[in-house]
């Protein structure tokens, strides 16, 4: 099973874009929440392929997973089935600063104008050089948690949603 180290930021501009290596279009959609929102199943479908994850509960910036690939036919089963909430939309760009490979994500449809980054760490004491354009962190704030953020969509809280993207677009490091 594989450790996930990573922490969330919220991104305060688009100085990013510039250093843009790769994008890749996601669907995510919760299948599943475990303890009170400490762990999830979650089915991607990212460029085509589908991958069920199931994220265990977090322990600070730590978390265990796993992750398996699944056939065209029972990805579409299991949205049929499963699927909890309308999917989390975003476009995923990666973007290189400073020896680490940050994952910035623009979400679309109804959390359009929300864009946060992530980066993965190799242990929870790494150090790393913050880009210029990042935001404060948002590693701990459960509002900014894919599961709340579905909660939001499923309760079909637009007003809750427009405030949290105008909190953000303010956003000052």
């Amino acid at each position: 099973m594989a450790v996930e180290i990573e922490r969330k930021f919220l991104v305060a501009d688009v100085g990013w874009r510039s250093a843009t290596r790769d994008r890749r279009d996601i669907a995510d959609y919760l299948i599943a929440r475990f303890e009170k929102e400490s762990g999830k199943a979650r089915l991607r479908i990212c460029n085509g392929e589908a991958m069920l994850t199931i994220k265990g509960p977090r322990r600070g910036i730590k978390r265990n997973e796993i992750h398996v690939s699944l056939t065209d036919s029972d990805a579409r089963s299991m949205i049929d089935e499963f699927v909890l909430a309308p999917p989390l939309r975003k476009t995923r760009h990666e973007v290189e600063f400073d020896g680490f490979v940050w994952q910035v994500d623009e979400y679309l449809g109804y959390l359009e104008g929300l864009v946060t980054c992530e980066i993965e760490l190799p242990s929870e004491d790494s150090l790393f050089a913050k880009p210029p354009w990042l935001g404060r962190e948002v590693t701990a704030d459960t509002r900014f948690r894919a599961t709340a953020l579905t909660t939001l969509a499923e309760d079909g809280d637009r007003i809750a949603i427009r405030d949290l993207i105008k909190q953000t677009q303010s956003v000052q490091v």
